[in-house]
């Protein structure tokens, strides 16, 4: 018996019989940290819906290539403002780029804690070198969770298929036992392509609204 509960635009199949996973495996932008949607507009156009903008800036070549380590800062920038057809001075991009992760959403960190009673918790996220150092110096982001997975210190990237088999291989679970929630459908589809259980979530609104759905928490 599966029941349907319907949250926003998606939705959650619950079946009872569906065991509960071991680990909750986490994206971070647009998940549980809050990212400056406005200045990714800058570059790609007032006219374009996040959505839209972030599948465009997931499937860049740049971005890839430096969220997986292989490019430096100023071809970084180089490329991704040819991308999106952007006249803004490199210099300036970079800046802007930097400040984009603004910290974790209100709750986040409380709701992490109290998960962490009776899961393993993850985080598998595309970052960089202008990112990630905040996320620790600031936030404090590893203390949060048992295991640790940074693209760019991986050498590789979501949506690509190797960076999620490098989680499989790193952590004492099948892909069964483990719930992956993103930001983005072609991630989330990628792991659903390879046995785990994975839903799109934006914000922590939605994240919790998905997690008790599935029974990992309370329902309120």
């Amino acid at each position: 018996m599966t029941n349907d509960t319907i949250y926003g635009p998606y939705k959650v199949l619950v079946c009872p019989c569906v065991k509960k996973p071991e680990l909750l495996l986490f994206d971070l932008g647009g998940v549980l940290i809050e990212v400056d949607t406005a200045a990714l507009h800058e570059i790609g156009g007032k006219h374009k819906t996040d959505v839209e903008l972030w599948e465009t800036w997931l499937t860049c070549a740049a971005v890839q290539q430096y969220e997986s380590g292989k490019i430096t800062d100023d071809e970084f920038a180089a490329g991704v403002l040819t991308a999106f057809g952007s006249a803004m001075p490199h210099s300036e991009f970079l800046k802007s780029f930097a400040a984009w992760p603004l910290g974790f959403y209100a709750g986040a960190t409380d709701l992490l804690q109290s998960l962490r009673a009776n899961f393993r918790l993850a985080y598998l996220s595309n970052s960089n070198p202008l990112h990630y150092p905040r996320f620790q110096n600031e936030w404090n982001l590893n203390s949060y969770f048992d295991y640790h997975f940074a693209s760019y210190k991986m050498g590789l990237v979501k949506p690509h298929a190797e960076i999620f088999q490098a989680v499989l291989s790193a952590v004492p679970h099948a892909p069964g036992e483990i719930f992956f929630v993103d930001d983005n459908r072609l991630n989330v589809e990628m792991a659903r392509s390879l046995g785990m259980r994975a839903e799109i979530v934006r914000g922590l609104p939605e994240l919790q609204s998905v997690l008790s759905a599935a029974g990992l928490l309370p329902l309120v």
